[in-house]
């Protein structure tokens, strides 16, 4: 009888040694974190990605993040759209791409939100960043990052601009936006919509005057080879954001969430020092170039302008507006 029981209990503990080894397996295994981005090798935001990644692998958290760049895990849409599917874990895309699935991010589409980076460093460590995070939450992410692009301004062949006035005929290429469009025409000048790849052409044959960019990109495309002012208009802020499905983040243990946000918290104010270190190389580059760069009074330009963020309300929300203007110096 004693040796019955004896093979009974051998027979029952033998079914279950996969059960145990299945979760000795699952209990010791590492999560593995897919971190998309579209930019290449040059771009400092892959330099803060990286940043990130070390961060957190580093904890020794059971966490091990992988980036992949130059659009290998997919265009930024398709990169959010793998959230849902598993094929990403972690993406950083621009505020316009998040637009479609959280409205309020299309704050940053708005003309003279913000002017200067202290506003939107405060508003984006405020309330304007509490109403983000929130709205990015109920569409499935869960928000890490901001990433500092910097500000659009003006660039041209023919004159500084020191006021509206001096912009009255100048054809600026813009990108076939209609708010962008409304923006650069209110503001007196011409607004040419061009395909970004035939811009320089375009600049050197005279066909557009000028065109908008942030100096980095300006300076990265050569631009300066066709034009010869610099403006800083600041007419748009650039904003990217890191976010995380959801879904796997709330699948992780406390630790782990912990690690998750103390490196994103880290890789922000990394990403905004290296940005802004890089804006100070760069306008100093195009002044040795031989551009001509000029900071302006933005008062009336904000002020000529209002009238298209008020008619934008109902697109954007009017709880993150008036949470907006709060930073306004």
């Amino acid at each position: 009888m004693k040796k019955g029981i004896g093979i009974v209990l051998l027979i029952v503990l033998v079914g279950l040694l996969p059960l145990f080894a299945q979760g000795a397996s699952e209990a010791g295994s590492t999560v593995v974190l897919k971190f998309s981005d579209q930019v290449n090798e040059d771009n400092p935001h892959l330099k803060a990605d990286r940043h990130f990644a070390e961060l957190v692998n580093a904890a020794d958290a059971g966490l091990d993040v992988q980036v992949f760049p130059n659009s290998q895990l997919g265009t930024a849409r398709e990169s959010l759209e793998g959230m849902s599917s598993g094929t990403v874990e972690i993406t950083k895309v621009s505020a316009g791409a998040l637009n479609v699935f959280a409205p309020e991010f299309s704050l940053f589409s708005l003309p003279y939100i913000f002017v200067s980076k202290d506003e939107v460093k405060s508003a984006l460590e405020g309330k304007v960043g509490d109403i983000l995070r929130k709205s990015v939450q109920e569409a499935g992410f869960e928000l890490l990052a901001f990433y500092d692009t910097g500000f659009r301004s003006i660039f041209n062949g023919k004159k500084p601009v020191n006021s509206m006035a001096d912009l009255n005929g100048l054809k600026i290429r813009v990108i076939n936006d209609p708010i962008m469009i409304e923006t650069v025409n209110t503001l007196g000048a011409i607004a040419t919509p061009l395909a970004y790849s035939e811009l320089y052409t375009a600049l050197r044959q005279g066909v557009v005057d000028g065109a908008e960019q942030p100096a980095v990109a300006l300076y990265a495309q050569k631009f300066y080879e066709v034009s010869k002012y610099y403006s800083l208009t600041n007419h748009f802020y650039d904003c990217n954001v890191v976010v995380m499905s959801k879904r796997v983040y709330d699948s992780l243990t406390p630790a782990q969430q912990k690690v998750i946000k103390d490196a994103a918290t880290k890789t922000q104010d990394f990403e905004w020092n290296l940005w802004n270190e890089l804006e100070e190389e760069v306008l100093d580059d195009l002044r040795a170039e031989g551009m001509v760069i000029n900071e302006l009074d933005l008062s009336s330009f904000r002020d000529a302008t209002s009238f298209i963020v008020d008619k934008n309300v109902d697109m954007v929300g009017a709880e993150i507006l008036e949470a907006a203007r709060e930073y306004i110096q």
